[in-house]
C-alpha cells in the first residue's frame, strides 16, 4: 500500500511539472462552444479527471470482490455445516474386517470350551 502511495505522489510531482513547462494558451473545441485556455490546466484536468475515473472503477471492482467474498463465505460455512449434520448421522462406528474374524475366533473358543465342561 504504502508503494503504491510513493509511486502515485512520484506520478504527480511528474505530471505537475509537466504541465507548468507546457503552459501556452491552447484552443480547445468542444462539440459547439471553442475555449483558451492554457496548455497546464487542460493537462491537470485531464490527469485529474482520469484519477478519478479509475478511483471509482477501483471502488466498484472493490465492492464486487467483496460481495463474491461474501458469497463464498457463505457457501462455505453452509458447506460445513452440511458435513457436520453428515457426520452426526453416520455414528454407527464402522466394523471391519479384522474385527469380523477376531468375533468368529472367539466365537469357536467359547464352543470348544463349553464342549470341554
Amino acid at each position: 500500500m504504502r508503494i503504491w502511495l510513493i509511486f502515485s505522489l512520484f506520478f504527480s510531482v511528474l505530471v505537475a511539472i509537466f504541465a507548468v513547462l507546457n503552459s501556452n494558451v491552447v484552443l480547445i473545441k468542444l462539440y459547439w462552444v471553442d475555449y483558451q485556455l492554457s496548455q497546464s490546466l487542460v493537462i491537470l484536468f485531464s490527469a485529474v479527471l482520469g484519477g478519478l475515473i479509475t478511483s471509482f472503477l477501483g471502488i466498484f471492482s472493490k465492492i464486487r470482490s467483496t460481495l463474491k467474498i461474501r458469497e463464498l463465505n457463505f457457501a462455505v460455512k453452509s458447506l460445513e455445516q452440511k458435513i457436520i449434520e453428515l457426520n452426526n448421522q453416520n455414528t454407527v462406528p464402522k466394523i471391519s474386517d479384522s474385527t469380523i474374524l477376531n468375533d468368529s475366533e472367539s466365537e469357536t473358543n467359547n464352543e470348544s470350551i463349553h464342549k470341554v465342561y
